[in-house]
């Protein structure tokens, strides 16, 4: 959800150069986008044609500039994994916010509950477009962590 919802919000501004990926601490590769998410996703017209999910790995911590989680225990996972690159993962809220705050995974809770992680992951990611925009340090790490 994240990964599409951040790609669409980048190409409505006029940032340039920005590679979004997805990856995830627990994903499967036979995993798709059905049910609720689906609905939620076309609800918000967001395109998630192309999804596929995957596993985090040390090839893509290594390339990226920055990781972002969703909750502090995906976080502590990863941070335990790739103890090297430690300085590259955050958790999305407290980089945008200041103060770290878990978002839900609304997987089997109903299409409510996932219209409501939509709602909260898409105004961390508006504020995440705005601190591109300034260019406040963004890709070179330095956070409020």
């Amino acid at each position: 959800m994240a990964e599409k919802t951040f790609e669409k919000f980048i190409k409505e501004t006029a940032l340039k150069n920005i590679e979004v990926d997805s990856a995830g601490t627990h994903a499967m590769p036979y995993y798709s986008i059905f049910g609720d998410l689906k609905d939620v996703m076309d609800e918000n017209e967001i395109d998630y044609s192309g999804h596929m999910p995957k596993m985090i790995d040390k090839n893509i911590i290594k390339s990226s500039d920055l990781v972002f989680v969703m909750t502090e225990a995906h976080k502590e996972e990863i941070n335990h994994r790739f103890r090297h690159y430690k300085n590259k993962v955050f958790l999305l809220s407290k980089y945008v916010n200041g103060k770290g705050k878990d978002i839900s995974d609304p997987i089997g809770m109903g299409k409510e509950a996932y219209r409501e992680s939509f709602k909260e992951i898409s105004r961390y990611l508006e504020k995440l477009v705005e601190k591109l925009t300034k260019n406040e340090g963004v890709i070179n790490n330095e956070s409020k962590e």
